[in-house]
């Protein structure tokens, strides 16, 4: 393919990992929080707190609804 697309695949990939790193992070911390604290962000601020974090690392909206589904009990 060429030596500018490798350049391009290896910044690519440094930065998915970082952010697979990242989202699997903030996932488990959503499920931590959830299953201490109840589901409710209104009334649970570390849950709100970790929701905060994950959209301000742009997590998708999916994984954060995954993550706080699987820690009260629902599989998604």
């Amino acid at each position: 393919m060429g030596r500018a697309f490798e350049f391009r695949k290896a910044r690519k990939m440094k930065r998915w990992s970082a952010m697979a790193k990242t989202f699997t992070r903030i996932g488990k911390d959503i499920v931590m929080a959830v299953k201490d604290g109840g589901p409710d962000p209104e009334n649970n601020a570390r849950l709100r707190a970790v929701i905060q974090n994950a959209k301000s690392a742009n997590m998708p909206k999916d994984n954060i609804e995954r993550g706080h589904q699987e820690g009260f009990g629902q599989k998604y």
